[in-house]
């Protein structure tokens, strides 16, 4: 049963850990990460496979919360998400942060995170 208190096991550390970092695992049993906001302009993810993925926010502050345009491994992202297999090749995720939400970046239909449905 835990220690008295404990309810979440540890569910809510992780869910403010994930997104300080600026990625949350939405869907469990799904391997995608959504991106968010970072709190931070700089984390490095030192993997058990002896690679690093690293979240750059430039620009990143109280004011400039919102995503402005991304990169992945030098390429251009429009996805709001990405994979567990991008996270644990390592490389680098770069978030442009702004003032002012950029209601373009992801919204394309197939920009979309996989859904957990199954198509008929």
């Amino acid at each position: 049963m835990g220690v008295p208190g404990d309810e979440d096991g540890g569910g809510m550390t992780s869910f403010v850990i994930f997104s300080d970092m600026g990625f949350y695992p939405v869907t469990p049993g799904m391997p995608v990460y959504n991106i968010g906001s970072p709190q931070f302009e700089n984390v490095k993810i030192h993997l058990g496979n002896g690679k690093t993925f690293e979240i750059v926010a430039t620009k990143c502050s109280k004011e400039n919360k919102y995503i402005q345009s991304a990169t992945l491994n030098g390429q251009v992202w429009t996805k709001p998400w990405f994979s567990h297999q991008d996270l644990i090749n390592g490389g680098k995720l770069i978030l442009k942060m702004g003032s002012k939400a950029n209601y373009n970046w992801g919204s394309a239909v197939n920009d979309a995170p996989p859904s957990s449905e199954k198509a008929d």
